[in-house]
């Protein structure tokens, strides 16, 4: 029997970090198996929105 393919996807376990188990951000073009913590990366995102939707506004 056959398994619509959206049920599929869905169903797969969630990518994880191979050193520590984080999860992972899962994109569409990208193959990493590492987070940026355990590879002592910084990551700067292109679009402002990650930022706004990811790090709000500081109150003073």
């Amino acid at each position: 029997m056959l398994v619509n393919s959206s049920t599929f996807y869905e169903s797969l376990p969630d990518k994880c970090c191979s050193k520590c188990g984080e999860k992972l951000e899962e994109l569409a073009d990208c193959y990493y198996t590492v987070c940026y913590a355990c590879t002592e990366t910084t990551f700067y995102p292109l679009s402002p929105v990650y930022l706004t939707l990811n790090y709000p506004a500081v109150k003073e």
